[in-house]
């Protein structure tokens, strides 16, 4: 099973390799406010279910099982965070909330947000009179 903290480390992982090209422990603990030796914990942790490959002093680097739950947990917060603007959430707080809220909703739950934020998005926008 995987665990939140798991859900998290790879999240992070992936953002950082999307935004740098590459990943180091150090960048983890900084993004997550973890202290380096819970980072090292966790990538000993991550390497050995199969999700990243680490090389000790060395560079991270997310296997295509990381990567395929990495975009799964991505994809399940951004249609949070779209979930949230749409109710009237503000950005800081919908990315707040998000990250708590995608761990924890089920799945038949987030397949009806999956539709209703799809339904949403379709709706016709109304122009203003002006």
């Amino acid at each position: 099973m995987v665990t939140r903290n798991v859900e998290d480390y790879l999240e992070a992982i992936w953002d950082l390799q999307d935004k740098k090209g590459y990943i180091r422990a150090k960048d983890i603990a900084q993004k997550l406010k973890v202290s380096r030796p819970s980072v090292s914990e966790m990538v000993r942790k991550l390497s050995e279910d199969k999700f990243i490959q680490y090389e000790r002093y060395g560079g991270i680097i997310i296997t295509p099982k990381g990567k395929r739950l990495a975009q799964e947990i991505k994809k399940r917060h951004n249609l949070l965070v779209n979930f949230l603007r749409i109710i009237g959430v503000d950005e800081d707080n919908a990315q707040k909330d998000a990250c708590k809220l995608e761990h924890d909703i089920s799945p038949e739950t987030m397949d009806c947000l999956i539709k209703f934020v799809e339904y949403v998005n379709l709706l016709p926008t109304k122009k203003k009179k002006g």
